[in-house]
């Protein structure tokens, strides 16, 4: 009791000190709100993406069954209906392994019947899914026995956004029948707000049984719920043998050689932005140092003014523990205030970062906020950062010389030589942290110019991009999807403003699929994949892309389906040893087998044309008549003005043809080069760019505090320079060489600090290398000139002391 006793007292005599002096009180809780806050928010973000993303029960538990080769490529978790019937099946009789698999897609789902055709994100689930994930409906039910019977009616169940979004929340949806790709299903249920397994809008539950693909689903997502005690060695010991029996009877479904591995949920969908988020948090991390170490020399600053206090408490036979004690408990106030600022930064300021997260980069289910957890790490970083910039100062002030400071008290004396040294220490620390996280904004700020300024060969903000996503319902062979898109670009050609119209199955600079490819007579198959443009014949002049040689796809060509091929020079470079293109057959892989209908005779050459924009490479491409597979989606095309203003138009031309039939994503390339690529650095910048700025005012802040109060330590000195003919110039140049050591000791370390951590921004820095001269070099000028420019104030009121005034107080 008496040990708690005593912390109160020094609790409350502390928030009294602290209240008197009002200056340092609030500069110190404003550091501290900077560095706690930004700390509390990066955290809350952390937490929430990486963390505990998640809702669903024990998802260490949940695994997907992988399947793949050495190199990485094969379908991954992905099975045929067939297969998974079959794994399904089979591993349910053994009942060693798993309390329950699940398949699941990711959807193109057509609503209709209530206005225009909408295109939703539907999942196509087993009707166990809910079970296995352990999570009960919002609203209404799950599925039950019955809904899997013979004859059972179609159910759905919706999921939250799409709830709010479309329904306004009314729980009355319930039983409502809706249009979902041509089924009338009803309503039997609303997931919770977090249950957004595979960001569904609609959840279709779905008996999957042998030779049927249900409204076109083929392959599905296979996940399984490990029983207690199993580990993931023993499920795929057990999984191995039926494997090994499916590859034995669909082997071009197999790679080669593979291997079975389980992964977690959280391995299995991970935030695409994990990475540069713990970069970050280190980053914020650094900030708080910073602070802390910018509070801790406030506290040696205002030591100088307490030392008598504490010696005439020393003397009266208060004990060095008890005084570290009373310190420690004024910074603990100062730390848990500090705290409480940075939770309401941290508020303030979450909104801004969860605005900047670029998106599909972290889970749907990810939910960021100032949550428990959060708050609770909040409080400790409080506590613990009271400690950092408590300790020291304590230390110092209550050292054992009692009689020094009470015969000094009268002379005004700015503090011992060790609390003069342990000042300039901790500025180079400071000055050393604010340069690393320069650096690291120097080097975002690079990055996002190089990758904003690539030559792209064409206007990006001329050229109109759409999705036709095709439902297998409505288009369930190429021959329809082809027809339909026939038309749709000759109603579209004709569109006033269009200069040119193509489809194709990706778009440049974004990429498109990749596969494998032969060459006839060629060496060792080339495992490394080429991108497969299945396109129009105008889709190199939507996109400006030049031809090399040859030519490229004729209208004749693509209307008869001819198995011609365009190849880019890349493709030439690594396929074609001899570089001789013209009349070469290939063969396009898209599984384990090649046949003779995927081969190609290679038409024409197209110059090198940017698809890897992050790299700034260009991988092999091989261009084929879209009319072929059916399996182009994308619009677009090429506008005399803004494309926006064709939209309507286009639109209009798209529904003419078919008015049941959604269109998605409409937009200039540009909007989708921002949204798509430009994102994640700008994010990375956005970030880096508010600590590093943070940091340096700290930083400055720090070194203005330490040139002003070696000016006051020196003020004798500086007098007898004035008053013995020293000109301002000269008393100048003495205060800023003070400042310009501390500055040029702090930027060396800072330098070697950062050549020596700069390579965990490896993954963030595109184009630029991590060891960018021009980085270091801009970001060593700019903290040693605006350091000078903070040590140049405390100088100029220096060279401006009245000696005779300064001498008669002294």
């Amino acid at each position: 009791m008496h040990l708690f006793s005593c912390l109160w007292q020094d609790l409350r005599f502390g928030t009294r000190n602290l209240a008197k002096g009002r200056t340092f009180t609030v500069i110190a809780l404003g550091s501290l709100a900077l560095g706690i806050g930004g700390s509390t928010a990066m955290y809350s973000v952390v937490y929430a993406v990486i963390l505990h993303p998640f809702i669903y029960q024990d998802t260490d538990r949940l695994m997907s069954v992988q399947v793949q080769s050495p190199e990485g490529r094969g379908n991954g978790s992905y099975y045929a209906i067939d297969q998974f019937v079959e794994l399904a099946e089979r591993s349910r009789l053994r009942n060693t392994v798993f309390a329950g698999i699940i398949a699941s897609t990711w959807s193109d789902v057509t609503w209709t019947g209530a206005g225009d055709p909408q295109r939703l994100r539907g999942n196509h689930c087993t009707m166990n899914t809910f079970d296995v994930m352990g999570v009960a409906p919002l609203v209404g039910r799950a599925t039950m026995a019955s809904d899997a019977a013979d004859g059972a009616e179609p159910v759905t169940i919706l999921g939250y956004k799409f709830w709010q979004r479309q329904f306004g929340g009314d729980s009355s949806v319930l039983g409502r029948k809706l249009e979902l790709n041509g089924t009338l299903r009803t309503v039997i249920g609303v997931m919770p707000r977090r249950f957004m397994w595979r960001g569904a809008d609609v959840y279709l539950p779905t008996v999957f049984r042998r030779g049927q693909t249900p409204e076109g689903v083929t392959d599905v997502h296979l996940m399984g719920r490990l029983k207690p005690g199993v580990t993931r060695a023993q499920a795929e010991a057990d999984l191995r043998p039926i494997l090994l029996d499916l590859q034995q009877r669909q082997p071009k479904d197999f790679p080669k050689s593979w291997r079975i591995q389980l992964q977690t949920f959280a391995e299995t969908f991970p935030s695409g932005i994990q990475d540069a988020l713990w970069i970050l948090f280190g980053a914020v991390g650094l900030l708080l140092v910073i602070a802390c170490v910018n509070v801790s020399n406030l506290l040696l600053s205002r030591a100088s003014y307490r030392r008598r206090e504490i010696a005439i408490r020393a003397s009266l036979g208060a004990s060095r523990a008890r005084l570290v004690g009373q310190l420690l408990a004024e910074s603990l106030v100062l730390g848990v205030a500090g705290g409480a600022l940075g939770v309401a930064a941290a508020y303030a300021g979450l909104r801004g970062i969860i605005a900047m997260v670029p998106p599909n980069t972290i889970p749907d289910e990810a939910q960021i906020a100032l949550n428990g957890p959060v708050l609770w790490f909040t409080l400790a970083v409080s506590m613990t950062a009271a400690l950092l910039f408590g300790l020291a100062p304590a230390l110092q002030l209550s050292g054992r010389d009692i009689v020094r400071p009470l015969r000094e008290a009268g002379r005004g004396s700015s503090g011992t030589a060790g609390q003069r040294v342990l000042r300039g220490i901790l500025v180079v620390g400071e000055v050393a942290l604010s340069l690393m996280l320069l650096v690291g904004a120097s080097l975002m700020i690079r990055t996002l110019i190089s990758v904003q300024s690539q030559d792209l060969g064409f206007q990006p903000g001329r050229v109109l991009t759409l999705r036709i996503p095709f439902s297998e319902q409505r288009y369930p062979d190429a021959k329809r999807r082809v027809a339909f898109l026939r038309e749709v670009l000759r109603r579209v050609q004709s569109v006033p403003g269009v200069v040119v119209a193509g489809v194709s199955t990706g778009v440049h600079p974004l990429g498109s699929r990749g596969v494998t490819v032969e060459s006839a007579g060629g060496a060792e198959p080339d495992k490394r994949p080429a991108l497969w443009f299945e396109t129009s014949e105008n889709y190199a002049n939507v996109m400006g892309i030049g031809l090399a040689q040859g030519r490229f796809l004729t209208e004749q060509e693509v209307y008869t389906g001819l198995h011609n091929a365009v190849v880019n020079q890349s493709f030439v470079k690594r396929y074609l040893a001899d570089g001789e293109a013209l009349g070469r057959l290939v063969r396009i892989s898209t599984g384990s087998r090649v046949s003779a209908a995927d081969a190609y005779t290679i038409v024409g050459v197209v110059k090198d044309r940017l698809n890897r924009i992050y790299t700034n490479e260009t991988l092999p491409e091989i261009y084929t008549p879209y009319t072929i597979m059916g399996h182009a989606s994308a619009m677009v095309l090429l506008a005399q003005g803004q494309p926006e203003r064709l939209e309507k138009a286009i639109l209009a031309q798209i529904y003419a043809v078919d008015r049941g039939q959604p269109v998605m994503d409409v937009k200039n390339l540009e909007a989708v080069l921002a949204e798509n690529i430009y994102a994640r650095p700008r994010f990375n910048l956005l970030l880096f760019a508010l600590f590093a700025a943070l940091g340096l005012t700290l930083a400055l802040s720090g070194v203005y505090g330490v040139i002003s109060n070696s000016v006051a330590q020196q003020r004798r000195e500086i007098s007898i320079r004035i008053a013995l003919g020293a000109s301002l110039r000269q008393v100048v140049g003495m205060v800023l060489w003070v400042g310009a050591k501390l500055l040029g000791i702090g930027i060396a370390v800072g330098l070697a600090a950062s050549l020596a951590s700069v390579k965990v921004l490896s993954g963030l820095v595109r184009n630029v290398s991590t060891f960018d001269p021009y980085s270091f070099a801009g970001v060593t000028i700019m903290l040693f000139a605006a350091g000078l420019f903070a040590s140049y104030w405390p100088a100029r009121r220096a060279a401006r002391v009245d000696p005779v005034t300064a001498l008669r107080d002294e």
